[in-house]
C-alpha cells in the first residue's frame, strides 16, 4: 500500500470518526433534558436559558454549563439565538449531571 493511500486511509477514517461524534451529542429534538454551554464571551447558561424561555433542570457550580427541559422543538433555536455556545443531547446533559452526582430523574418529578 502506498503512503498516500495510507494518508487518505487515516485521513477519511478521522473525518468519519468526528463527524460520528458531533453527531452523537447533537439534541435529537425528541425533547428530554439538554446540556447548555454558554459562550465563554457570553452571558452565563442559566441567562441564555431565561431569555430562550426554557425551564431549568439542573444549575451545578459552574455559570458555563445548565441543563433545561427541550419541551418545545424551537428551544433549541432559540437557545442558539439567546447566546448558548453549544447545545448538547439529553445524553450529555445526563452525563453531566452525574458527574456532579446529580439524577435528572428525581429532577422532574
Amino acid at each position: 500500500m502506498s503512503g498516500s493511500a495510507k494518508l487518505f486511509g487515516s485521513v477519511y477514517f478521522l473525518a468519519c470518526s468526528a463527524v460520528v461524534s458531533v453527531a452523537a451529542v447533537l439534541p435529537s429534538g425528541s425533547g428530554g433534558p439538554v446540556a447548555v454551554f454558554s459562550s465563554p464571551w457570553g452571558d452565563p447558561a442559566l441567562e441564555v436559558i431565561a431569555r430562550a424561555e426554557g425551564r431549568i433542570v439542573y444549575a451545578g457550580g459552574s455559570s458555563w454549563v445548565a441543563v433545561t427541559d427541550q419541551s418545545d422543538p424551537a428551544l433549541i433555536g432559540r437557545l442558539y439565538s439567546s447566546g448558548a455556545g453549544f447545545v448538547a443531547s439529553a445524553l450529555v446533559a445526563r452525563a453531566c449531571a452525574g458527574l456532579a452526582g446529580t439524577s435528572l430523574e428525581k429532577m422532574n418529578e
